[in-house]
């Protein structure tokens, strides 16, 4: 029978979130220039960044007793894992080209909301801008389809035990969900904010009736290792065999002794 791990899951958490920053940042990547190639490299390292950066955000929230607000920021997270994951998956660089262009569609959303809001600061988007937002044909996809269809596409490298090409469908359809409740003001959000009609006083957050802690930190764990894994899958670069052995490590040891 495993015992409970006299630290904290955030502690060992935190841990290795922080050497996975300095690892990163002593590699001392340079981005190469010419044509669009060196997207990949951008999008890759400014996700990871991205990823990194979060993950040290929902451990202040934790540490501040937020749990219900760290878990749901955590679909973060499983975004970036998603968005890094397909842009790694094949294509690499087209698919790193299309993301990193849809700035010129954010610019043209923008663009409509000024002229309602505040016409005398419209300004003329440059041409060229407008012809590459044209190509995306919705305002809130980059890729073209839907978080679900990115998710499920079928791995182009790994199989799952069965042999068929691996798919993140629990991902999606668990984490993703579970997390969107928490982002979005669901009811099945709210009940740490409820009280019992005609027993209870209200008061703000006046229930702790689920910790939402330990799952927070799990998906924190998780999503840091997985996108780190794709990360190097973009970057052309093997994982540095620490950073593995250490990740694989911690979510056993979540798992066995942080229940």
């Amino acid at each position: 029978m495993n015992r409970q791990c006299e630290r904290s899951e955030v502690e060992h958490v935190r841990r290795f979130v922080a050497y996975v920053k300095v690892r990163v940042n002593s590699t001392w990547y340079f981005p190469p220039r010419g044509g669009y190639q060196w997207l990949r490299y951008m999008v890759a390292l400014a996700l990871y960044s991205k990823c990194i950066t979060v993950a040290e955000a929902i451990m202040v929230l934790l540490d501040a007793g937020f749990s219900d607000e760290a878990f749901g920021m955590t679909r973060t997270l499983v975004d970036i894992f998603i968005t890094l994951r397909y842009i790694a998956n094949k294509n690499t660089d087209d698919r790193a080209k299309l993301y990193y262009l849809y700035f010129t569609k954010d610019i043209q959303g923008w663009h409509e909301v000024i002229k309602d809001f505040w016409p005398r600061n419209a300004q003329t988007i440059p041409p060229r801008t407008l012809t590459v937002a044209a190509t995306y044909a919705h305002p809130h996809r980059w890729s073209g389809k839907t978080v679900k269809e990115m998710a499920l596409e079928p791995d182009a490298l790994d199989v799952d035990a069965t042999g068929k090409p691996l798919v993140y469908d629990f991902a999606y359809k668990v984490i993703y969900r579970w997390t969107s409740h928490y982002v979005h003001p669901t009811i099945g959000a709210l009940e740490n904010h409820v009280v019992q009609a005609g027993r209870d006083n209200f008061v703000v957050h006046s229930g702790y009736l689920k910790d939402m802690g330990n799952m927070a930190v799990f998906n924190v764990a998780s999503y840091v290792m997985h996108t780190m894994a794709w990360f190097y899958r973009c970057m052309g670069d093997p994982q540095p065999e620490r950073v593995g052995t250490w990740a694989n490590a911690l979510m056993k040891h979540l798992i066995r002794r942080h229940k």
